[in-house]
């Protein structure tokens, strides 16, 4: 590789002007793959769970009240790691938070295969969501910075099309190994690659661009120039004083000023609002499909089934999102998609016992809620600066999540009770609908932002 060694006096707005004005070059297109990689092993770490538990509950002769609680474990430990650990990301940085991250999620999936009842299993589960909650948001703004602003939308719905992604290979790989060999078998494999993405990111994943001129940590400037010189642009001669964001306390009350402050406010309560609902009811569908379906029909494999469409659905839906994100604004998007799978949950409902057409509309309710999670993916790193963009994701992510984690137990509640469950489906529908109002909130009075939305 040559060496670029001409160096300018140009200010950290002017190099993040390049990144984001410039086309991606393949070192921004590596930085954005690896994220996906990670965010596949995420997809796959949580949804095994979904696929494992009708045999965890067989075997451990567990209620469906007390399943809920196993199902939302891993949803819980996500939500508490998107709140009180991503934002340590805009402190010590992108790079060392998702590998300290990836430790917490082998320790996690390793733990669960020795859980011998259900109290520990939900331990394990939520250790394993503490890594993922943590690495997920941190990955959003990573993708957000190094992508540039022709492309930005695209490349966070392609990234946030990589938990389905990961999901449905969880789908495939425990349909036949645990019949063979029982659920802890899929735990197994996920250790494996858990542990084999830990040295994957190692020794592949950059540090962000953002955070080294922003946040100025030893040897700044010398890291900088070497991600500037692997995507072939002019080096810095040096990193001027005025230009950095204070450090410390300082700038970690800047960040929660920014967040919690008007103007953005307003447009935080929005995310919090919309996706805390969008997930709650994207969660319970994930979650309990492949259980409900199974216990309906007598058929371990038609709840597999479904699982894996609903999935290969959100993959689609993710990548729909991405093409369309080219020409049209993906705020405007994100409330149509939430409208639509709105109407998605009301269909399934009301259709739910004739197979056939459960399966097919299974798989459009999975591609529009997950269209809609990459929605707010793409536009809340456009609300926040590079000094809050970790902990406004972080936050609008984890208090989601934490929404999210009472539907799962909800509805094993609700289940217990006798309730036919697509009286479930269609009250979720309700939920969406406020959600797709928050998100048409996100286009009044749009603020202007450090980057394109």
């Amino acid at each position: 590789m040559t060496i670029n060694t001409q160096r300018s006096n140009r200010g950290p707005a002017e190099v993040l002007a390049d990144v984001r004005q410039g086309r991606m070059s393949r070192f921004q297109i590596t930085a954005v793959s690896i994220a996906l990689l990670l965010v596949i092993l995420d997809g796959f770490e949580v949804g095994i769970m979904a696929f494992a538990a009708p045999e965890i509950q067989e075997q451990m002769a567990i209620s469906p009240d007390v399943l809920g609680y196993v199902l939302s474990a891993s949803l819980f430990g996500m939500a508490i790691g998107s709140i009180f650990l991503t934002p340590l990301a805009d402190r010590f940085g992108r790079r060392p938070l998702t590998l300290a991250m990836l430790i917490l999620i082998v320790l996690g999936m390793g733990l669960t295969i020795t859980a011998p009842n259900a109290g520990m299993l939900i331990v394990w589960r939520v250790l394993t969501g503490l890594g993922i909650g943590g690495m997920m948001a941190n990955l959003n703004a990573l993708v957000a910075e190094y992508s540039s602003d022709a492309r930005r939308t695209t490349a966070i719905a392609i990234y946030a099309a990589g938990y389905p992604i990961g999901a449905t290979i969880a789908g495939v790989v425990a349909g036949p190994l645990i019949p063979l060999f029982g659920w802890r078998s899929i735990f197994i494999v996920g250790t494996i690659l858990a542990a084999g993405a830990l040295l994957a990111a190692w020794v592949l994943l950059p540090e962000s661009l953002d955070y080294l001129l922003g946040r100025r940590p030893t040897n700044a400037l010398n890291r900088t120039n070497r991600i500037l010189d692997r995507m072939h642009l002019e080096q810095l001669a040096d990193l001027p004083v005025e230009d950095r964001v204070g450090s410390g306390s300082a700038e970690n009350k800047g960040a929660i000023r920014e967040v919690l402050t008007p103007p953005v406010l307003r447009l935080t309560i929005a995310l919090w609002v919309g996706y805390g609902l969008l997930t709650a009811s994207y969660y319970f569908a994930n979650t309990w499909i492949p259980t409900i379906l199974t216990n309906a029909s007598g058929d371990p494999q038609l709840g597999n089934i479904m699982g894996i469409g609903a999935n290969l659905g959100g993959v689609l839906g993710c990548f729909i999102f991405a093409v369309l994100a080219t020409r049209f604004s993906g705020r405007t998007l994100l409330y149509l998609t939430l409208f639509a799978a709105a109407g998605a949950y009301l269909l399934f409902g009301l259709i739910f016992s004739i197979v056939p057409v459960a399966v097919v509309v299974g798989f459009l309710l999975g591609m529009l809620t997950t269209a809609a999670i990459a929605g707010f993916y793409a536009v809340a790193p456009t609300i926040y600066s590079a000094r809050a963009r970790a902990s406004g994701i972080g936050w609008m992510i984890g208090l989601g999540r934490l929404v999210s984690v009472a539907a799962p137990i909800l509805v094993g509640y609700i289940l217990a009770t006798g309730m036919p469950p697509e009286r479930v489906f269609i009250a979720f529908a309700v939920p969406l609908i406020i959600a797709g109002a928050a998100a048409v909130s996100l286009l009044i009075g749009r603020r202007t932002a450090t980057m394109a939305g």
